[in-house]
């Protein structure tokens, strides 16, 4: 065996082993839920948004994704809404479930 084959074949492990964090995961939840429609392309969306179609596309994953800072408060701001306020929509739909851990990424 290679070496080059010894790290194809664990590539796929340390996918599975990927972690998020569970806030991540909830804020592009929301995202998903409440900001993103299914009949709509993730090209018009993304300018709506003010973001670039690929961060769109991390955002719908399964998981989500390390949303930054920025690119969260760009999103609110181009939907009007402030950080302070989204964080309360946040709290009000997922309760109890905010809190500092990791969750595995699922494929998917």
């Amino acid at each position: 065996m290679s070496e080059k084959s010894g790290i194809n074949s664990n590539s796929s492990t340390n996918k599975e082993l990927a972690k998020v964090f569970l806030l991540d995961k909830l804020v592009c939840n929301f995202i998903n839920d409440e900001w993103i429609l299914e009949e709509k392309s993730n090209l018009s969306q993304s300018q709506e948004l003010g973001i670039h179609p690929h961060v769109l596309r991390k955002i719908r994953e399964n998981d989500g994704y390390r949303i930054p800072m920025s690119t969260l408060a760009i999103m609110c701001f181009y939907k009007k809404v402030k950080l302070s306020e989204f964080f309360t929509l946040i709290e009000s739909k997922y309760a109890g479930r905010i809190n500092d851990d990791f969750i595995k990424k699922t494929k998917k």
